[in-house]
């Protein structure tokens, strides 16, 4: 009784101290003290930063960005194919790596948008700053003819969307989506409550999963204005995407990425004139499509690389 107790005041202070936060607005969510100290917005992490003794260069611009090369080269020091990857939550470098790898077995360098649980939360707030802060190196650092490739996972599309959002309000940043030319979606989420179902499974303990996905799902059905922003920031992607080719993974057993989700985004952009595969499993679990279906994945992802001619 004790532990349940001690679990549910934990998730109360939790999901009250997040309806706080947003109460205050979604700069309020911005202001999260970092465990790591973060660059200045408007300062880039010198080149000096590029770690040698790895198999790749990698370079930490923030806590949230880093871009990664293969090891005979700096990163953004040529025109080469430029891959910006919204990741999914909790991804290691390790396992990042392993889809930066599709790209750098290419010659691409990847700039990693690294997944956060506030995205989910709050996705105008840290995510408006992180899409803020890629634009930014891309402006100072992206070579004047570098093409750019989307790959997005799960929750990603919400810093994506705030990226796609920013770029066309401000003139700065208006030739960034004039350079994307292709874009893969792995699993976007369509379904805010049913991120906290999804978020949830990640917890081992039972008492605490349920705990969770009971406060969190209190917290997108109660809070003021979370499904407002979830909804404006989806309306973001699901309007805003350039018109390139598209590639769409995910699975019919996803709660988070429903199938008719994305079917029914596939249908939008092909009205808009983009051509759009879709490459679904049966079963799969959520952001592990690769890890399930490695060969099929990748033979997926090279066959629309190979389409678009880089």
């Amino acid at each position: 009784m004790a532990f349940l107790l001690r679990k549910g005041r934990q998730c109360w202070f939790g999901v009250r101290g997040l309806a706080s936060y947003q109460r205050q607005g979604a700069a309020a969510v911005t202001e999260f003290p970092d465990k790591v100290s973060e660059q200045p917005t408007n300062k880039i992490a010198p080149a000096a930063s590029v770690d040698q003794s790895q198999k790749f260069n990698v370079r930490v611009v923030t806590r949230h960005i880093e871009v990664q090369s293969t090891a005979d080269r700096a990163p953004l020091s040529d025109d080469r194919p430029l891959v910006l990857l919204f990741s999914w939550l909790y991804a290691s470098r390790k396992v990042l790596d392993k889809h930066r790898v599709l790209y750098h077995r290419r010659g691409y360098d990847v700039l990693t948008l690294k997944g956060d649980p506030l995205f989910a939360f709050s996705p105008t707030g840290l995510g408006g700053r992180v899409a803020e802060d890629a634009l930014k190196l891309i402006k100072a650092e992206a070579k004047p003819t570098q093409p750019f490739l989307v790959h997005s996972v799960s929750v990603g599309f919400a810093p994506y969307a705030m990226l796609l959002k920013q770029a066309r309000e401000n003139p700065e940043y208006a030739g960034v989506l004039d350079r994307i030319v292709g874009q893969v979606f792995d699993g976007p989420v369509g379904d805010t409550k049913g991120c906290a179902v999804g978020v949830g499974k990640s917890i081992n303990n039972p008492v605490g999963k349920m705990m969770y996905t009971a406060s969190v799902w209190s917290y997108f059905t109660f809070v003021p204005g979370v499904l407002k922003a979830h909804d404006q920031t989806r309306y973001c992607w699901e309007t805003m995407v350039p018109k390139t080719p598209i590639l769409l993974f995910g699975c019919h057993d996803d709660p988070m990425s429903t199938r008719a989700y994305n079917e029914r985004c596939a249908e939008s952009w092909r009205m808009r004139g983009c051509d759009v595969r879709m490459q679904f499993w049966v079963e799969s679990a959520h952001s592990n499509h690769m890890r399930i279906h490695k060969e099929q994945y990748v033979t997926a992802l090279d066959n629309y690389l190979d389409s678009i001619e880089l």
